[in-house]
Parts: structure tokens; sequence; C-alpha cells
């Protein structure tokens, strides 16, 4: 060719490391990473040590055409690099590949859902086997799949959402427990077992059932109770996107098609969970097939480890995988307690979903100050959330958690800080809560609170960025994101202010102090703020 092309080839492999997302970036691994039968492609060139041109010459019969374009979308693709990082700077920029973006940069919520708003027509079956009885009554899995999901979903999407069921059981498979049963570890799980499952069961109501009236389908083994080793396997999953495709380190779920024996199709989302599965299990799942897929990855991740999901079952304990989250979304942790409903979800959840839209969020880039007084998460307010993009598709989410609907089972409540980074895939950490008392198990108290000393205050030095809890107006819960230079005196105004709340005012002149004091608060004048705290609480004392 003429070209040495090993630094070319170091450039190829820097990008492959990069966290690129879009068409450029699929095309180019589909196109120059297929190995040929000997196992051995360009990724193997890469991977055995520093590129040569002797190196590539060895290839050059089998690939002198795909070099050439190689080449050609190295160019493309590095300005799609330069480019990428630029516009995200100017407000957090994502493409949903299903609607397109409109909105102005600085109001950016990132990809969300499109079809996760309106009625949910879900095909909900009750199987059996042969020879294996089911435990618990049919009439209890009705309530839990019907009437409880549909309550959950309705009051998590703030009644944007809701469930049209079509429930039938039990209904009877061929085959054996045995021919269906798979292990619950993730990335253990026979995809054929999955399919025979789902294609039997298509099978035996084929001729009383349109599959195509269906947006969604769930499975529900009856097999005795289920747990590590016994019973069905696998508790709950979902198949489609999901478990059909192949769970593997190089995972990218699809949307698999299943047929019956008598040439019926359905290609919708399938989950599958166990008739002693918890609420939330159901609802986890169902989120991961109603959430959809976006660039080839589930738009509603699961939030726990994947790695440490295993070990999960025979510690008997759901915080063991629930590192980055803990309780604090069902996508972390199915349930906080077994015999309790499970918790709500988080606002990263409900934003991925369509259930927040962009005139409920307050927008604060760092180095600004901005001063939000946030609606309980669990209710339909004005501002829900407040949103500080960081660049490169990472940004913080501050959430107000209140015990109300299916948060109080929570064990706290104030202001949630998380850290979404947008790179890493699903079970490895892609929202992670900035743990407010991190000597604390499984983020018991992890919310920022102003009259906790050492939970009043979170501040970011990196990227200038400072959150500290304020006062509640009614049900609504105050936060100031500021500067980490202005911390202490944005601080000590909070401060200020609380302790004269926590002294009742008696005189009309105090009051009028006191509303001058809120004034100044909310223009950021806090030097001016601890003025008048002091003249306030002076006068207190001399009364």
């Amino acid at each position: 060719m003429g070209v040495k092309v090993s630094q070319c080839f170091k450039v190829i492999y820097w990008i492959e490391q990069l966290p690129i997302s879009g068409i450029l970036y699929s095309y180019y691994r589909t196109t120059f990473y297929t190995a040929p039968r000997s196992g051995r492609g360009l990724n193997y060139i890469f991977l055995s040590g520093a590129p040569t041109t002797v190196q590539l010459m060895l290839h050059r019969k089998k690939y002198k055409k795909n070099i050439v374009l190689l080449l050609c979308t190295t160019v493309i693709v590095m300005g799609f690099l330069w480019i990428t990082p630029h516009v995200q700077a100017q407000g957090d920029i994502s493409r949903n590949s299903s609607h397109p973006v409109q909105m102005g940069a600085e109001k950016m919520l990132g990809p969300q859902s499109q079809q996760a708003k309106g009625e949910q027509r879900v095909l909900m079956v009750a199987v059996r086997f042969p020879y294996v009885g089911p435990t618990i009554p049919l009439g209890e899995i009705r309530r839990t799949v019907v009437t409880e999901l549909d309550k959950y979903v309705r009051e998590q999407s703030y009644g944007s959402t809701w469930i049209k069921p079509d429930f039938r059981g039990w209904v009877k498979l061929p085959d054996g427990l045995s021919k269906y049963r798979i292990r619950h570890e993730y990335g253990k799980i026979d995809t054929g077992k999955i399919r025979k499952l789902i294609e039997d069961t298509m099978t035996t109501i084929e001729n009383e059932v349109d599959f195509s009236q269906y947006q969604h389908m769930l499975i529900i083994p009856g097999a005795a109770v289920t747990g590590p080793g016994t019973g069905y396997g696998a508790p709950c999953y979902c198949a489609n996107p999901g478990m059909l495709s192949g769970v593997t380190k190089s995972y990218h779920p699809g949307y698999a098609t299943l047929k019956s024996k008598g040439g019926k199709t359905f290609q919708g989302g399938i989950f599958v969970g166990v008739e002693n599965a918890h609420l939330g299990m159901f609802a986890h799942d169902f989120f991961h097939a109603l959430g959809g897929l976006h660039m080839n990855r589930p738009l509603v991740p699961c939030l726990y480890d994947h790695q440490l999901q295993p070990e999960t079952a025979r510690i008997g304990s759901l915080s063991h995988h629930a590192v980055f989250m803990g309780p604090w979304d069902i996508m972390s942790m199915h349930y906080y307690k077994r015999k309790e409903p499970p918790v709500g979800i988080s606002s990263f959840t409900k934003i991925r979903l369509g259930w927040i839209s962009p005139d409920q969020v307050a927008f604060v880039r760092p180095g600004e100050t901005t001063c939000a007084f946030l609606t309980p998460l669990a209710t339909k307010g004005n501002t829900l959330v407040v949103k500080i993009p960081l660049g490169r598709g990472n940004y913080y989410l501050v959430e107000n958690r209140r015990p109300i609907g299916f948060d109080q089972i929570l064990p706290d409540s104030g202001i949630l800080i998380l850290k979404v980074i947008s790179a890493l895939p699903s079970g490895s950490g892609p929202v992670r809560v900035r743990n407010a008392d991190p000597d604390s198990s499984n983020f018991s108290h992890a919310t920022f609170k102003l009259d906790y000393p050492n939970r009043n205050l979170f501040v970011d030095e990196e990227n200038n960025i400072a959150v500290i809890p304020l006062w509640s107006e009614e049900e609504k819960q105050g936060v100031l994101v500021t500067t980490a230079q202005k911390r202490s005196e944005a601080l000590a105004a909070a401060l200020a202010l609380q302790k004269i709340q926590q002294n009742r005012l008696q005189i009309n002149e105090q009051k009028q102090l006191l509303e001058r004091y809120h004034e100044s608060f909310k223009e950021f004048e806090f030097t001016n703020c601890s003025r008048i705290a002091k003249d306030i609480l002076d006068r207190k004392l001399n009364q």
C-alpha cells in the first residue's frame, strides 16, 4: 500500500476503547471485526502486539478491500468523535433512533422511550408442567400480576401508563419441568430452553389467541416454589429484548421472533416470572420490555452489578449485588423487604421511560447557582428533578424522596443525588447514588439533609459543583446548586435560616427581616443573608 499502517491501527484500537455509540461505530465493528474461520481477524492483529506493515500484509489478500474502507471510516469516526464532546458540552445532547431530539441543548434529557406511555396490552399466561403442581393459588397470582402490577405502573408513571391484561391459566405444557428449567445465574441461561418455554406456550393457546393484539407477553411458570437450585430456576427475567439474544460479555440485546407450531408469530416484549416472584421482580423485567432498545442497549438498564448477581442466591441477600444504588430503584434491588411492596423507581428510570418531561426538570450547568424546590418524586409536580450535565453524556440527577406511596418502604428520605455515567452498560453501574453516609449499610442513609451536620453538603471539586439541601415549603424540598467556592457561605446562610425557623417570631419587624432574608437567599446574596440572620437572632435574644 506504500504506507506504514501501524499508527493507523493504534488509532483504530484507541477508538474501540472509547464509549462510542451510533451507527458509524456499529458499522465499523460489524464490517472490520468479523474474524475468518481460523478465529483470526483484524482484532487478532491488534491484540497480538504492535501492528506492523508485515502483519497487515499477511492478511492483505482477505482484507485488502476492507483496509481501504477501514481507513475511510477512521477519518469519519474521528471527526464524529471530535464533534460529539463539543455538542455534549453545550447541553448533553443525546440521540434517540426512534424519535430524533428537537429541543434546545440545555433542556435535553437524553434518550426516552417512545413506547412506554398509554395502554399496554399484556397477554399473561400461567403455565404448569406435567407431574409438578403449583403451590400458589391462581387467584393470588392473578392479583399480583393484574391488579398490583397495574397499580404500581400507574403510580410510577403518574397515570400516563396502564396495563390492559388478558390473564389465562393454568395452561399445561407438553413436557416435564426439566425440559424448561434454566439456571438463575446471569450469563449462564440456556436460550434454547427459554425459546422452548415461550413457543410451547404459544402453541398450546394459538387456536384461541391472536398474538398480534398484544404488545407484551408475560409467562408465569407454576413450578412449586422456585429458589436457588429448585423449581423453575430463574425467578424472573426479560426474554425479549434480552435473554433470548444470549447474554455474553459483548451482549447486544435484540428482538427475537417467536413462532408457534401453527405458524403464528410474536416479536413484542416478553418477560417471565415464576409463581412466587415478588411484585418488584415482575415490574423490574416489565420495565426492561416496556422501555425497549436504544443504540443496541436496553433503554431501561439493570442498575445492580451483574458480576455479583450469581453469588446473591448463595448469600441470601439482594443487597449483595445492589452495590451502586441499594434499594433506591427496583432496577437496582427488586424489593427492600420480601413481605412488603417494592419501592418506587428513581428519576433516571422515570426519565428513560418518558414519564418525566423537560418542563419538570431544572437544568443547571456547572459553575451556575440555582435554587429549586422539588416535589416528592412519588407525586406528580411542576419540578421533580434537577439535572446537572457534566459533558460526554454524564450528569447528576437530584431528586426529593419522601415516604409517599410505594416509597413508604424506603429506609430514608431527603435529597438523593445520582451520578449517571452513560457509557457504562447495563449491570455495570450506569447510575450510582452519591451516598451521604458511606458508613451506613446498603445506602440506608443515602440522602442529604440540612439538619444532619455530616449530610448537609455534597461537593464535586473537579466539576465545580456543590449541592446543599434547604428547608421545606409545604411538601416541596428546597435544594441549592452552586459552585464549590461558594459552598461555605451558602451552607452558613442555609443553616442560619434553619436556626431562625426553629425560633418562633412574634414581632412584625422580625418577620419583615425574615422576608428580606428569603429574598436575599433566592438572589444568592449569601453574605447579606448571614448579616440579616445575625440581626434577627440578636433581636430575638434581646426580647
